[in-house]
């Protein structure tokens, strides 16, 4: 693992010249070696990160079957390119201009999930609250291993993953990779401003 700090431009939210770049390279089992790269501003907390794969990857789909409390500790590598499917409780979840990567478990991502439901559940009517919290402890019971469902990972870049020989791996068809969202980068890093 080797890690490079640059002290670089200003920041984008706060136009102060704090912005901090972080890569480290990480070495995943079923995946290979990735750039784990965090933005992050020592002012104002400003903060983007983002994995990437060292070599080239294809398009590709990773479904995985959560059938036991044990599947959860599963690690992933949700990049910002990535969508991530649980038809099972109706969730899609595609990427957009605040996408962020980052390397997890199951339970991880399941926990993140639970978090966006809570918050968005202060803001909703009674029904809403209800659905939002019949979801919540659905995905409650299957973190303590009491459901299964499929969890997938569809990644036009082929960025994401979900780390286990357990995994079942398909290339995207064009088609497919047409109907996929890629998110975006609010700002772009120029390294000759560092």
């Amino acid at each position: 693992m080797s890690n490079e700090n640059i002290e670089c431009d200003y920041c984008p939210s706060c136009n102060k010249k704090s912005l901090r770049v972080t890569n480290i390279v990480i070495s995943i089992p079923y995946f290979g070696e990735v750039i784990d790269f965090t933005i992050l501003c020592n002012s104002c907390g400003y903060k983007r990160s983002d994995i990437m794969p060292i070599e080239i990857k294809e398009p590709t789909r990773y479904s995985f079957h959560i059938e036991s409390a044990c599947d959860i500790s599963t690690r992933i590598i949700k990049s910002s390119t990535c969508t991530i499917r649980i038809p099972d409780l109706g969730i899609t979840i595609e990427p957009g201009p605040l996408s962020e990567g980052y390397i997890s478990n199951l339970e991880g991502l399941l926990q993140r999930i639970s978090n966006v439901i809570n918050m968005g559940m202060r803001m909703g009517k009674d029904e809403e609250r209800k659905n939002g919290q019949e979801l919540i402890d659905r995905i409650t019971k299957l973190i303590e291993g009491q459901e299964k469902v499929c969890v997938i990972f569809e990644d036009p870049l082929g960025y994401s993953a979900i780390a286990s020989d357990k995994a079942i791996i398909e290339s995207l068809s064009e088609e497919e990779i047409k109907n996929l969202k890629f998110g975006e980068s609010p700002f772009e890093i120029k390294r000759d401003n560092c």
